[in-house]
């Protein structure tokens, strides 16, 4: 193990980088401009500078040790903090090819990525997206490691380091199947908490906006599945007795496609607040300032 870092060629971890993503010693090559024995001969030298087995050689390529696993994460960070410290910052230019990485649930990709992406066809046609659903636990370690540049959800984190941006507003609706009793004459809080329903998973150990909400007023309510998306909600109660809670534009849309009954929640509900999330240390990214600009001048009749 390195006593100091004196000892340690920094130019070997954006190698040692290479390989933990790619896991294969021709793909890592081909990225980084190398031929491939000088990436056998860095490797080589890094496990001698560290005196650890980081990979075995399989037919299918390179193994991760489990000291190589344990390793990435922290040298990932710290390079990915090195690059933003000293690389340049210059101006934006969204005519050039440049990949965003975002973190969205299945909702935000289903309603609000198809608009950002028609705008993003008119005037950057050359950046892209790469969307993940980022586990909402691990989407404060994300921000930080670099994984991603931008999160756009409604979960708010109590960690210093994340910088927020209210985006929109959407208020939520129940929906059910056409011809359910508990919508006749109008859905009351007696009937809604008679019903069954199908609601979202927890998310980062909460509950979600609508959970908090029927927790404070005390509304009894008996879940009959859980689900971890929104999206299989419309399908779910259109085949059952079951009621759901989602955002109204999934329940307009929805209720067209599975002739479903919309109402407004019997109890008052704030509407739930999206955000723009990013890390502290994305502040002086020119690229990123650029899309939540875009972000921010979007039309709202589009994503609400």
């Amino acid at each position: 193990m390195i006593q100091n870092l004196r000892q340690l060629n920094l130019n070997l971890l954006v190698v040692f980088d290479a390989l933990m993503r790619e896991q294969q010693l021709s793909r890592a090559a081909e990225q980084l401009h190398m031929s491939q024995p000088a990436v056998s001969n860095a490797l080589a030298r890094l496990r001698e500078q560290l005196g650890q087995p980081l990979f075995t050689r399989t037919a299918r390529g390179l193994v991760p040790t489990p000291q190589a696993v344990a390793l990435h994460e922290p040298i990932r960070q710290a390079m990915h903090l090195l690059q933003l410290a000293l690389g340049p910052q210059a101006a934006f230019d969204p005519s050039r090819p440049h990949t965003f990485r975002l973190a969205m649930n299945d909702y935000a990709q289903g309603h609000l990525l198809p608009p950002l992406m028609a705008h993003l066809a008119h005037i950057a046609p050359e950046v892209s997206l790469s969307v993940t659903d980022v586990p909402a636990e691990a989407l404060p370690r994300a921000l930080a490691a670099g994984e991603v540049d931008l999160a756009i959800d409604y979960l708010y984190f109590d960690h210093d380091d994340l910088r927020y941006q209210p985006w929109i507003e959407q208020s939520l609706r129940v929906i059910g199947r056409a011809g359910h009793p508990a919508f006749r004459g109008g859905l009351t809080l007696a009937r809604y908490e008679a019903a069954r329903h199908v609601s979202v998973q927890p998310r980062a150990g909460r509950g979600s906006p609508l959970e908090i909400v029927l927790g404070s007023a005390r509304v009894r309510r008996q879940v009959g599945v859980w689900v971890s998306h929104y999206l299989g909600i419309p399908a779910i109660v259109a085949q059952t007795d079951l009621l759901g809670v989602v955002p109204t534009p999934l329940a307009d849309a929805a209720a067209r496609v599975h002739r479903l009954a919309v109402a407004p929640m019997p109890l008052p509900m704030p509407d739930v607040q999206v955000s723009l999330i990013w890390h502290a240390q994305q502040d002086r990214s020119a690229a990123l300032g650029w899309l939540r600009g875009v972000l921010g001048a979007l039309p709202q009749e589009r994503v609400r």
